[in-house]
């Protein structure tokens, strides 16, 4: 028997709680929606809350500004990549136990697979390349810092962080510009793109490349 002393809460309590979270999520998606269809120029929030079909007040209710409701997709799990999306099924030790080259192969296949999986994403990439205000820098900040955790936790071992930063730059912009040309146009440099085969190639063709790291610690290349 329940003791008449307490208040039982109201069936209906969690109502208000459960519709913020359907509301925040409309958001979310009529921003994605809005961005796609007309990339970052198209992003009011006048036109998010129309999209979303409610008041554009719950957007700094909610998220505080424009750019917070932006942040909160960038940062999301279901967004870009995140660190544990990149790692799979391996643990921080396991990566860490393996070759640095081996290590590389694997994060740059499973950013380049993942980003195919989310073609949202990379529609959002491709506006990124023609637009530059607020909102592209808030996009650009939250994959430049998955990007300096991932060298920092999963390479600390390489000694030349300058190389590492510029292999981790030539390699990761060449698979996603691989990946957003995926979208349109099969075939680049007789490499099918819609299969498999040509990702693992492309794996196994980063691990050549940077090979070079597994060596001990060596000068830089330049004089």
């Amino acid at each position: 028997m329940s003791d008449p002393t307490e208040s039982p809460e109201p069936k209906g309590a969690d109502r208000p709680r459960r519709n913020r979270r359907q509301t925040e999520a409309k958001l979310r998606q009529a921003v994605e929606d809005l961005l796609v269809e007309g990339g970052f120029s198209a992003l009011t929030p006048s036109a998010v809350g129309q999209r979303a079909g409610v008041n554009k007040m719950l957007i700094y209710r909610y998220f505080g500004d424009l750019p917070g409701l932006v942040r909160s997709i960038a940062y999301a799990e279901d967004f870009f990549p995140t660190f544990d999306a990149l790692r799979g099924e391996l643990t921080v030790a396991e990566l860490l136990a393996l070759p640095v080259s081996r290590r590389a192969a694997l994060i740059i296949d499973r950013n380049a697979r993942v980003l195919m999986e989310r073609p949202v994403v990379l529609e959002l990439m491709v506006w990124e390349l023609v637009e530059r205000n607020e909102l592209t820098a808030i996009m650009e900040e939250a994959r430049e810092t998955l990007g300096l955790r991932l060298m920092a936790e999963l390479f600390p071992d390489v000694a030349d962080k300058q190389m590492l930063q510029a292999f981790s730059a030539l390699l990761s912009a060449g698979v996603t510009y691989l990946a957003l040309r995926r979208r349109k146009i099969r075939w680049y440099a007789g490499l099918d793109l819609k299969t498999d085969a040509a990702w693992d190639d492309l794996a196994r063709a980063v691990e050549i490349m940077t090979g070079g790291l597994d060596a001990p610690a060596r000068p830089g290349l330049g004089p």
